[in-house]
C-alpha cells in the first residue's frame, strides 16, 4: 500500500531544519539548545504556543498511522512552500492537506483523522 501523503503548512522557525554542516558548527560553538528551542524567544508568544502544539500533533499522527502516512512539513515562507500554499489556497495555519485533495485548517484534527482512516480502510478493501 502506498502511504497517504499529508502536507502540513506552517511557518517553521528559522532554527528548525538547518543543514547538517550548520548544526555541526553550532554544536562546536557550545550552543547546547536543540534546534527546536533555539531562537524561540524571538517569536511572539502566540506563535510560540502554536509551535509547541505542532510537534505533538505531527508525532501523534505519525505514531497512530506509522507506515500508512507520509508527512511533509511546508514552510510557506520558502519558495516551494509558497508555491504549494498558493496552489492549494492555504491562508491560515496550520493547514493539513490529505493526498493533495482534502484540506483541514486549525488544531481540531478529528476530521483529518477520519479522512485518513477512511482512506486507509478503502485502500485495504481494494486489495
Amino acid at each position: 500500500m502506498k502511504p497517504i501523503q499529508i502536507d502540513v503548512f506552517f511557518p517553521v522557525p528559522e532554527g528548525w531544519g538547518l543543514c547538517s554542516s550548520c548544526e555541526l558548527i553550532l554544536s562546536q560553538a557550545d550552543l547546547t539548545e536543540s534546534p527546536e528551542v533555539r531562537g524561540m524567544d524571538e517569536y511572539p508568544p502566540d506563535w510560540q504556543e502554536d509551535l509547541r502544539r505542532l510537534s505533538p500533533t505531527i508525532f501523534t499522527l505519525s505514531e497512530r498511522y506509522s507506515n500508512e502516512v507520509q508527512i511533509h512539513i511546508w514552510d510557506p515562507r520558502s519558495l516551494q512552500g509558497l508555491i504549494k500554499s498558493i496552489r492549494h489556497g492555504v491562508r491560515r495555519y496550520p493547514t493539513f492537506l490529505v493526498s493533495g485533495q482534502n484540506k483541514y485548517t486549525g488544531w481540531d484534527t478529528s476530521q483529518l483523522e477520519q479522512d485518513i482512516q477512511s482512506r486507509i480502510e478503502s485502500s485495504k478493501s481494494a486489495l
